[in-house]
């Protein structure tokens, strides 16, 4: 049986995020962490999706027992909504060339993954608010914004986007995080960089921008009853 390296992140109200080390993107929250861990093997099925994508080869494993809990670290509030709060040790590890590209093919993978599942939904209904939760076009422009807070993990100022220009600002943005990605310099211990209340390093950075894109591409899927 294939054996997964997680994490577990625990917020000040107990709820659990666990995460895949080698598979960013691959990380879903629980009450606890058997439901933590339960939930990120039902999550394994559509992540398998995004690491095809990325040409990768990922065997979905079939319940916990696949998964090996390498940390357990103290999260924040932002760990009890769902959300990578704190960066984990292997956040301040160096960086290889090996690792970047597979972070540079997983990123992408991601990414492209909440753009099909978006472009699911017809257009004339992305506007549309649901009883709870933003609209599909809202979810895009939340991204969207994330993203470049993402980007102020590299240095850049956060600038709130223009909600008229969404298509071309989300361009642009994921190209300045892919050409920073390539420019953190191997082997190199990561210095956390606090901005806007996290502690970021770039693979902090990388690995909650890929959490984000799939998390809320499976939401329009489950609104789409898939």
């Amino acid at each position: 049986m294939q054996r997964f390296a997680v994490a577990l992140e625990t917020g000040p109200k107990g709820r659990m995020l666990a995460q895949a080390l080698e598979w960013i993107g691959w990380c879903r929250a629980g009450k606890d962490e058997a439901k933590a861990l339960n939930q990120l093997v039902t999550a394994g099925l559509r992540y398998a999706q995004v690491a095809q994508r990325a040409g990768l080869i990922f065997v979905t494993p079939s319940s916990i027992e696949a998964f090996e809990i390498v940390e357990l670290i103290p999260g924040t509030a932002t760990t009890d909504f769902g959300a990578p709060g704190v960066p984990l040790t292997s956040d301040l590890e160096p960086l290889t060339e090996e690792e970047i590209e597979r972070y540079l093919d997983l990123l992408t993978a991601c990414w492209a993954t909440f753009d099909d599942d978006l472009h699911c939904i017809p257009a004339d209904l992305r506007d549309l608010k649901p009883e709870r939760g933003r609209s599909p076009s809202a979810v895009r422009l939340h991204l969207l914004e994330t993203e470049r807070m993402h980007l102020s993990a590299f240095g850049p100022a956060f600038r709130h986007p223009d909600a008229a220009h969404v298509a071309e600002q989300e361009a642009v943005v994921r190209e300045q995080l892919l050409a920073e990605l390539r420019t953190v310099p191997r082997k190199e211990v990561l210095i956390p960089r606090r901005r806007y209340g996290f502690a970021w390093t770039s693979r902090f950075a990388v690995r909650r921008s890929a959490w984000h894109a799939p998390d809320h591409a499976w939401e329009l899927l489950e609104r789409l009853g898939r």
